[in-house]
């Protein structure tokens, strides 16, 4: 049997997750006290773990099997969407590893009683990734409690501006799915609260809650105390904040300033009800600032992080005790899959009786590669219904997904049932060999699977940067003018789609597919201007770059996607060039 035994080394990590978190895990890391190296890391998108890989100068694995069997790790992260970290985590444990998951913990109370269980059976510390608790000012906030007397209320907010193009169109799924992304944090706070004022262990109940794809308003009660809870993608300005209230005053946490601030009185006589708006004023402009100069010399872009991964460590380290308890973690879990039911159910609908037979519809006859990218969620969107073909899964349940890496080849049975393909997939960064393996390797291998199952019509969505450019000053652009002879110049995005159309005028005829070539110009939300066409400075104000009557091939992603649709959907009247751009 394995046992947990102090480690007088530096401690060995691997990621499963190589995203934008784990690479803010990663800089955490590499802050801290604890000496520590970084001996791998696996995604199931490649190029994440490439990228994730070059960044801890460490070679990628290929599978998790691979990446535990081959560098033994003594701490994993799991830092994997969310319906992966009961998977990565259990094989983590179980390969006597010490685990730190990210945020949420677990989506059920099953899930989470089982890691914790399989945790005690291995002998291995597990934590969630509740950087919060350990933000300095909220540590701060909680050695303060004996000021408020008695604690009567604690108040959680989080207001968040939604992200991507179909959450500020309003897409209630979209919409649903982050609001349960940020419930985490200020629900995990709000548990902490709650369970170190009431010693008793009264349990924490929901009394009441309401919700929809965009808010969450609950009350919980620990015995006498009262926690409200309050979640909004429409609340503005963006927060996070925690208020303590008792007997002899309140304080609160504002999370995004990182700072405490209120008198921390009663405000009931004359004096203090003058004084305490003064008081607090002054503490919110002389915190605000230095706190922001902490933050600026510290580098630390996520309050409490490198703090909550540095006390794991030390007790993994020393063999101590996992700073988030196992029975915090239970709590929570078993409170935010209550909350998670009503939110699925506001943006979702109710789930459909099993008692009754459920009709199957028929498969959608268009597949949409890339169907949750920029462009072809909206893509998905004009068209209703389609098959998404993606490297990740989707929660989207109004399509038929399948996950798949065009990159590294593609099942003809995922094309079952298809008769038009619109390839939106494409690399939009990194160089020359992503660009060859995103956009030029998956058009062949999409190719190939359209032969096998027969389907023989494709939209490819191309780009307008393939067009050579003008020669002269009143040269004007249009479908007949050829591409750029020599696109390496241009670029690794430029040569990729030009070399990918070059692929489908020569292959795709040979193999009985009929095609039609979309170049859009640069698309953009109107909603959320790019940076190079202007920025938003504050309040109504905005900086715009260029001159009034300068001409920008743009095109608003949404008149894109439909026009794309209709000419999937009316495949035999669409040309076989054509340019979508807008003149702004």
């Amino acid at each position: 049997m394995n046992t947990h035994r102090s480690i007088d080394r530096p401690l060995r990590i691997a990621f499963i997750g190589g995203g934008q978190m784990a690479r803010n895990h990663l800089a955490a890391i590499q802050r801290l006290a604890v000496p520590a190296t970084i001996v791998g890391v696996t995604d199931r998108v490649p190029t994440a773990a490439d990228q994730f890989a070059s960044l801890a100068g460490v070679r990628p694995s290929f599978s998790t099997e691979t990446l535990l069997a081959d560098t033994q790790p003594d701490i994993v992260h799991v830092c994997t969407p969310p319906s992966a970290h009961f998977e990565a985590a259990h094989a983590a444990l179980d390969c006597g590893a010490h685990v730190y998951v990210e945020k949420p913990f677990a989506l059920t109370s099953d899930d989470a009683s089982g890691l914790i269980a399989l945790a005690a059976a291995r002998r291995r510390l597990i934590c969630a990734g509740h950087q919060l608790v350990r933000d300095a000012a909220f540590e701060t906030l909680m050695a303060r409690l004996s000021e408020l007397g008695t604690i009567v209320q604690v108040d959680s907010h989080f207001s968040f501006r939604p992200v991507g193009a179909a959450a500020s169109r309003g897409e209630i799924r979209a919409l649903g799915d982050q609001t349960i992304d940020i419930l985490p944090h200020p629900l995990y706070t709000l548990t902490h609260v709650l369970e170190s004022c009431n010693p008793s262990g009264t349990p924490i109940e929901i009394a009441w809650a309401k919700a929809s794809a965009d808010d969450l308003h609950a009350v919980l009660q620990a015995g006498d105390i009262v926690g409200r809870l309050s979640v909004s993608l429409r609340s503005r300005p963006v927060a996070s904040w925690l208020t303590i209230t008792g007997t002899r005053g309140s304080l609160t946490c504002d999370f995004v300033r990182s700072i405490v601030s209120g008198a921390a009185n009663t405000g009931t006589q004359p004096l203090e009800k003058i004084l305490n708006p003064i008081v607090e004023g002054s503490q919110l402009t002389s915190r605000t600032v230095l706190s922001l100069a902490r933050r600026l010399c510290s580098g630390a872009s996520y309050p409490g992080l490198a703090s909550l991964i540095e006390g794991f460590y030390r007790a993994v380290a020393r063999n101590g005790a996992s700073p988030v308890t196992p029975e915090h973690l239970l709590r929570v879990t078993a409170i935010f899959e209550q909350l998670v039911d009503r939110i699925e159910a506001a943006a979702y609908g109710p789930p459909v009786s099993r008692l009754r037979p459920q009709r199957v519809s028929a498969p959608p006859r268009i597949a949409v590669t890339g169907a949750s990218g920029f462009l072809g969620a909206e893509i998905a969107r004009s068209l209703h219904r389609v098959r998404g073909i993606g490297r990740r899964p989707s929660a989207d349940r109004s399509h038929d997904w399948v996950v798949a890496d065009l990159g590294n080849g593609l099942a003809p049975e995922a094309l079952a049932g298809v008769d038009t393909v619109v390839h939106a997939a494409a690399e939009t960064a990194g160089g020359f060999e992503a660009h060859r393996r995103n956009t030029i390797d998956a058009t062949r291998h999409l190719l190939r699977a359209m032969r096998a199952a027969g389907v023989s019509r494709l939209v490819l969505v191309s780009s307008l940067s393939v067009v050579r450019p003008p020669r002269t000053p009143w040269e004007r652009q249009d479908e007949s003018t050829p591409r750029a002879q020599d696109p390496r110049r241009y670029g690794p995005y430029t040569w990729g789609k030009s070399i990918q159309e070059e692929i489908v005028e020569r292959d795709a005829p040979a193999m009985g597919i009929s095609v039609r070539i979309v170049r859009p110009g640069a698309l953009l939300d109107w909603n959320d201007l790019p940076g190079l066409m202007g920025r938003h400075l504050y309040g109504r104000w905005h900086l715009g770059l260029g001159r009034p009557s300068l001409p920008i091939a743009v095109c608003d992603v949404a008149r894109c996607a439909d026009a794309i649709a209709w000419c999937a959907t009316h495949f035999d009247d669409a040309p076989p060039w054509s340019t979508s751009w807008i003149r702004r």
